[in-house]
């Protein structure tokens, strides 16, 4: 594929090198650097702030605090000329018109602003605008109360946001006032109500509600743009005037949060917020009312997250245009069961790209290509006939599908894991010891992170396994504590066979909560050349590796109630990480695109969660995404009102791992080599599995919304004993990954894409029948009744270079 590209690109030139390479003409050099001297030259190394309602006592107070330093230059928004007629002569202050009862005012105002500070970051935003005025209607048409102190807000916030990606260390503090103020938004399905005052005549509701939006929307952009632009968001109380001008300087201890000062004048999280402040599926239906409601706004895009290794920015260099060609070619084909191959116009140019191409195409196919197969047939060898078959079987679907297992031995299976839990239930204590669900105890990564929890002594656990036979074998050889294990048959390929398994958990538990949840099965099928089916008639890999994961978590959160440390760990991958070497470098890469598939019901035959043609590699890593945007959006969702830690963890490249079982013979046999003595990744199972069991047991590893990863170097002591001796384990391959190199990793915004996730959560939870816990309010079943449709299909016109084609927007 590179050399093929190679060759267009140079057929192209050619073409160009006709007209004298015309279309050099123009080039310049960037301007950037000169850029960068204006903004030094206009504000030296101050910071750049803006205060909107520069008028009220907190917004003079920042101010001057600010002002105070030397280290700012501030610019103060008035409603009126008049409020600044003697404050312009001061030195690094400006003062500009912003009129929050009128929204053209306000965009003007962020006009200015970016027209004054060029290409100098924006580093404080405060906007501390609020009205206590009577609730009467605006030019705009809006209740003055929620217009100032809430739309006026949100929109400066949009306008400005993007000036503040650049910065190293901004913040966004948005001001309010909630004392002893009741504050419930009964209802969401019409904000345009809500926003012109029309459902109450109460002053006091008015401004709770005004209060309950800034705080939503607060905790929506954190968990949208934080991680991916560093921008930190606060909501804090307006009771003292100092707040603001204190976290502008002092910062503050985490973002996303409602602030206040304490008795000592300390910045201190508001630990009683109201929990509808934190109700996800009601930001999202706000955010998007709003920015109906504003029209013509545009809140900065999701940028990506690019990894600094010099490695991945050659690799994506060389294989971008290949990438796009191959991704193209798989959309270009249709959407079995949502559409037809989608029609594509393409301009003259882009015509004669494609002609090259072809004739390229075919030229190496003749010749390369030859070479290619018939040394790929002697030298690689031929693709497992069991690969192409796919080593996991198949569930029966209909009569046009072969049945593997026989329903005799799934129902003996299950009559063994019941006949084990009812001996169990008896004689079982579990005393002080933690309970751990862990998913794919029977080989690989599950098999060792279940025998280091055993052995620690603190735990006991619950295995879900599909052959209790091999389970049985496994537990002997490796020496499981058998009083301290119980495994339960668990078929991930059926959501009826979750929902059994949920029930016996909860019945061999007792009143004993649940302390951990490991997500850990996984089938991964890359050769397989078509779509295999689950018993629900779902494909087989993502229902294996996320569905039924999905649904396991949302019938097991409730037993985590009561834990001291409930934790929800879900094993990703770097495969769907794009920003890394293995997820961003080789096709086909994870995309969710807008997840046509799962929105169409995701019911055979709709073989993809985007909905086009099957992909066994692509199918692997897209679940592996999902899992992992999965442990996000439930962190978001539930983290601060269950206490439960949600996470993500990549155990390393395990390249002797029965996951790669469907590989040709010469694949599994150097791989490994090549990870041990070439690129230094070589993870054994063995230390996967400790590197699984640090995240299930190490205390630093509470924290939520996490993705642990482990740095290479020296490989410190595992294991529960290390954290006492810190000892050494010596062990070949240089992967390092010790206890002490774990860290938090960076997640791509593919990961972080909140919209995304929200989706993928609303037709999960469709697919699946998830019920979840905790809900309280109504915009929850809003959210619930999205209705599962056939998206339309639509003419897209592409737009390619000379030697590639960009993705195909559906």
């Amino acid at each position: 594929m590179i050399l093929r590209s190679f060759l267009t690109t140079i057929t192209l030139l050619l073409i160009h090198s006709s007209n004298g390479f015309q279309f050099m003409k123009g080039w310049k050099l960037p301007t950037r650097d000169k850029a960068r001297a204006a903004a030094i030259k206009q504000f030296g190394d101050k910071k750049l702030a803006v205060i909107t309602g520069a008028s009220t006592p907190l917004g003079e107070k920042t101010i001057q605090e600010l002002l105070k330093t030397g280290d700012y230059h501030v610019i103060g928004a008035y409603a009126k000329e008049a409020e600044f007629a003697n404050k312009e002569q001061q030195d690094n202050f400006t003062p500009l018109v912003c009129d929050p009862t009128r929204l053209d005012s306000v965009r003007n105002f962020c006009d200015r602003v970016h027209e004054f500070r060029g290409s100098k970051t924006l580093d404080r935003l405060v906007c501390s605008i609020t009205s206590s005025y009577e609730d009467t209607a605006t030019p705009d048409g809006f209740g003055s109360i929620a217009q100032v102190n809430f739309l006026s807000n949100y929109l400066v916030t949009c306008q400005l946001l993007d000036g503040m990606v650049d910065s190293m260390d901004a913040s966004v503090i948005t001001v309010g006032n909630n004392k002893d103020v009741s504050m419930d938004l009964a209802d969401l399905s019409n904000v345009a109500e809500v926003m012109k005052g029309t459902t109450n005549n109460d002053k006091k509701k008015a401004q709770a509600d005004a209060v309950l939006c800034q705080k939503l929307v607060t905790n929506y952009l954190h968990t949208k743009y934080h991680k991916l632009t560093g921008v930190n968001f606060h909501q804090v109380d307006d009771s003292s005037v100092d707040i603001a001008s204190k976290i502008c300087l002092e910062g503050a201890p985490i973002s996303g949060t409602s602030l206040l000062l304490n008795q000592d004048a300390k910045i201190t999280e508001d630990v009683n917020h109201n929990k509808k402040s934190l109700d996800i599926d009601a930001a999202v239906s706000l955010f998007d009312q709003c920015n109906q409601l504003l029209g013509d706004i545009e809140w900065p895009a999701i940028k990506q997250i690019t990894s600094p290794c010099p490695t991945l920015k050659v690799i994506g260099a060389i294989t971008k245009g290949s990438v796009k060609r191959e991704e193209l070619k798989r959309m270009a084909q249709g959407r079995p069961g949502i559409s037809e191959p989608i029609p594509l116009k393409k301009s003259k140019r882009q015509r004669v790209a494609a002609f090259c191409d072809k004739c390229v195409t075919f030229t190496l196919s003749q010749t390369v290509g030859r070479v290619k197969r018939f040394a790929g047939k002697r030298i690689l060898g031929k693709v497992p006939e069991k690969a192409l078959q796919g080593s996991y079987s198949e569930a029966l679907v209909g009569d046009d599908v072969v049945v593997v297992s026989d329903d005799d031995i799934v129902e003996i299976q299950r009559e063994v894991s019941n006949q084990l839990l009812r001996e169990k239930k008896g004689t079982t204590k579990f005393g002080n010891k933690k309970l751990v669900v862990m998913t794919g105890t029977s080989s690989g990564l599950g098999r060792k992170a279940a025998l280091a929890l055993l052995r620690t002594g603190d735990y006991h656990v619950i295995g879900a396994v599909r052959d209790m036979d091999k389970m049985e074998a496994v537990a002997e050889v490796d020496g499981f504590d058998m009083e301290n294990f119980t495994p339960l048959y668990c078929e991930m390929n059926s959501f009826e066979s979750i929902k059994e398994f949920c029930q016996k958990v909860d019945e061999f538990r007792g009143s004993k909560p649940l302390d951990r949840l490991v997500c850990n099965a996984g089938i991964y099928q890359p050769s397989l050349p078509y779509a295999k089916w689950s018993k629900d008639g779902h494909e087989q890999t993502m229902q294996t590796n996320f569905l039924s994961h999905f649904l396991m978590i949302s019938k097991l959160m409730t037993s985590m109630e009561g834990s001291d440390d409930p934790r929800v760990t879900m094993v990703g991958s770097v495969t769907g990480n794009d920003n890394t070497v293995g997820g961003g470098g080789v096709y086909p890469i994870a995309d969710l695109h807008d997840l046509d598939g799962f929105q169409a019901g995701f019911d055979k035959p709709i073989e993809m969660a985007d909905g086009y043609g099957f992909d066994g590699a692509k199918a692997y890593k897209d679940s592996k995404l999902c899992l992992m945007m999965l442990a996000n959006f439930l962190h978001t969702k539930y983290h601060k009102a269950t206490g439960i830690a949600f996470s993500s963890m990549y155990p390393g490249c395990i390249a002797e791992s029965p996951l790669f079982r469907e590989k040709r013979p010469w694949f599994r046999k150097y791989f490994p080599i090549f990870m041990k003595f070439i690129t230094g990744g070589f993870v054994g199972e063995h230390e996967a599995g400790q590197r699984l069991f640090q995240v299930v047991h190490d205390p630093r590893c509470t924290k939520s919304g996490v993705y642990w990863s482990w740095n290479g170097g020296p490989r410190e002591g595992r294991g529960a004993e290390a954290i006492e001796k810190g000892g050494q384990i010596s062990g070949g391959g240089g992967a390092g990954g010790g206890w002490d190199s774990i860290f938090e990793n960076d997640q791509s915004s593919k990961v972080l894409n909140l919209d995304t996730a929200y989706t993928l959560f609303t037709t999960a939870t469709k697919i699946t029948g998830a019920t979840w816990p905790y809900e309280q309010s109504e915009h929850y079943e809003l959210a619930k009744k999205l209705e599962i449709t056939t998206p339309k299909v639509v003419e897209v016109e592409m737009e390619m270079d000379d030697a590639s084609v960009a993705t195909a927007q559906s």
